[in-house]
């Protein structure tokens, strides 16, 4: 769409440029032919100005588009008009549509992807926070147990530790002391 944009862009000043220079010719002529009936006249001839110096009316740029073409030819200066052909305009609405129809994609994509993005991980986080919730009290059940079982072993280790120091005594209240 950029693109016809700046082909318009550059046809319109194009036909503005080559109107000014046509009209701003046609002007010149008009002083000139002008000039000429002046000096005809204080000379005792009068001259009228011929089809080639009088101002040129512009034809018209045909309705739904179209471009003027001034053709230059020495003294001469043509002005043609050429219309687009009649497809094309449905195309190029079309076309513009079109690319207003991805650009609002893209617009939707990366605006509203990254909310969906949010929410999603939101919901599941909550989702992980409801399940953690639920196993936390087999999990604290599954900490009281461990931790019993270690105070049960502690009471063992001590048991058999104490047993160890007895019969260490034992045995060396049994030797006799070599003096």
């Amino acid at each position: 769409m950029l693109t016809i944009q700046n082909s318009r862009d550059a046809v319109r000043t194009e036909i503005r440029e080559q109107v000014r220079s046509a009209v701003q010719e046609a002007q010149d002529a008009a002083t000139a032919a002008q000039a000429g009936q002046a000096g005809g006249k204080a000379g005792g001839g009068s001259k009228a100005p011929t089809a080639q110096q009088a101002p040129v009316a512009l034809p018209p740029v045909p309705a739904g588009g179209g471009r003027l073409i001034v053709d230059k030819r020495g003294d001469q200066t043509i002005f043609t008009t050429a219309a687009l052909p009649p497809e094309i305009l449905p195309m190029t609405k079309m076309a513009q549509e079109t690319a207003l129809g991805l650009v609002g994609l893209l617009a939707a994509i990366f605006i509203l992807g990254p909310f969906a993005r949010v929410l999603a991980r939101r919901m599941d986080r909550t989702t992980e926070i409801k399940a953690a919730g639920a196993n936390a009290h087999v999990l604290q059940q599954q900490l009281v147990q461990l931790q019993q079982s270690m105070d049960a072993r502690s009471v063992e280790v001590e048991r058999i530790s104490e047993s160890q120091r007895f019969q260490s005594k034992l045995l060396s209240e049994r030797r006799p002391t070599a003096d």
